[in-house]
């Protein structure tokens, strides 16, 4: 029992510490802003929405990028692929009823919910036979966007322009914006998408490469037709780490560039939706052989990715030493109280330091409470030797 304690604590260390290594190196690591702008080069850009019962907001979606695709540089052609996969709601019928001129309509019928890669291949597959059948598929650009998602013109221009600019440069993934904060949850959500996934994406691109994050993700159509996404429920993830084990290409992220998106607002959907991506890291566990046996990789990559995908089983454990180190603290402390009592009264102290502090500020208790001094009689710090000074 101690060895299976031993080891979960041990676990819990390694983790904490790979939070406080990534907190330092993400403040040491900024990326540099960088200004990219379109060429004469012609490009197909083709933006594909995967639709699942979107009755809410689809039709708001496919207006506002009609808006930003009608402003685009003459040199860009550009497409909406919106794939309804046999919803049960109206969001056919109201995206046959759409006037946009940019909008494609495609329907995978026999209720197959296959999920979200199944229907970006469909698209890919559609765009490959027919749109772009005379197109350079380096030169066409498949993005990625959620059914309550847009980007304006300027984003999308840049987009081409990063793809333009680096040849080498097969996936970019931009940052993610909620424009819906009415709620605590709803500000999380914002806070953790443009604070802390934006920061750790930034130091990724430094130090590895960028990893998709499903809305906001551009990708050159060769690469999309060289490696379909997988089934797996963090098919962005999947679809990076096949993308770094096929090599000879680069995934970035590129902070600059935003794609507004819909948080979500009630508790019971917000669980739902974390529980399919913890369960989309542990379908993704399968490619961690492959990805420590590559040559392709750098350290951090492997790293990085590798303590990423792990967290399902992190988080089951940490919370768990947590408690244990807490049990075995307080018993202890009980068992020797002679000696052990002092632990758990700097303990308790340091626990309500906060809240005690807080509580202060919000009542207006900010009086300047000084330390008091002299209280106990001082002592010599070294002892009297009998020796006189000479100056």
């Amino acid at each position: 029992m101690m060895i299976i304690v031993r080891v979960a604590i041990t676990i819990s260390v390694v983790f904490y510490l790979y939070f406080i290594i990534n907190l330092l190196l993400i403040n040491h690591y900024r990326e540099p802003i960088q200004s990219y702008e379109k060429g004469p080069t012609p490009y197909e850009l083709f933006l594909v929405i995967p639709v699942l019962n979107e009755e809410h907001v689809i039709s708001q979606t496919i207006t506002q990028l009609t808006e930003s695709l009608e402003r685009l540089p003459p040199t860009v052609h550009a497409q909406i692929i919106a794939v309804d996969d046999d919803s049960t709601d109206h969001s056919l019928l109201l995206l046959t009823q759409s006037s946009s001129r940019f909008l494609q309509i495609l329907h995978r019928t026999g209720n197959q919910r296959a999920g979200k890669g199944a229907v970006l291949n469909t698209a890919v597959q559609y765009i490959h036979k027919t749109l772009a059948l005379k197109s350079d598929p380096q030169r066409t650009i498949v993005g990625v966007l959620d059914a309550d998602a847009f980007m304006n013109t300027a984003d999308l221009t840049r987009v081409l322009a990063h793809f333009e600019q680096e040849p080498q440069l097969a996936m970019i993934q931009t940052s993610v914006n909620i424009y819906n904060q009415p709620n605590w949850l709803t500000k999380m959500q914002n806070f953790e998408f443009m604070g802390v996934n934006n920061a750790t994406q930034q130091l990724r691109n430094r130090l590895g490469q960028g990893i998709a994050s499903g809305n906001g993700q551009f990708v050159r159509l060769d690469l999309a037709l060289q490696n379909p996404w997988g089934n797996s429920l963090l098919e962005d993830l999947e679809f990076t780490l096949r993308t770094w084990l096929l090599g000879g290409t680069r995934t970035a992220f590129d902070h600059t560039l935003v794609v507004q998106q819909e948080a979500v607002e009630q508790l019971r959907p917000f669980f739902r939706q974390r529980v399919r991506w913890c369960q989309g890291a542990v379908q993704c566990m399968r490619y961690l052989p492959a990805l420590w046996r590559s040559g392709r990789l750098n350290h951090f990559q492997k790293l990085d990715t590798t303590f990423w995908i792990l967290m399902p089983i992190s988080g089951c454990i940490v919370p768990l030493t947590s408690l244990i180190t807490i049990v075995v603290l307080v018993s202890r402390s009980l068992q020797h109280w002679q000696v052990g009592w002092h632990h758990l009264a700097i303990g308790l102290i340091i626990s309500l330091t906060p809240y005690v502090a807080i509580y202060r500020q919000l009542r207006g208790q900010t009086g300047w409470a000084k330390t008091r001094h002299g209280v106990t009689t001082p002592v010599a710090k070294y002892p009297d030797t009998g020796l006189k000074r000479s100056y």
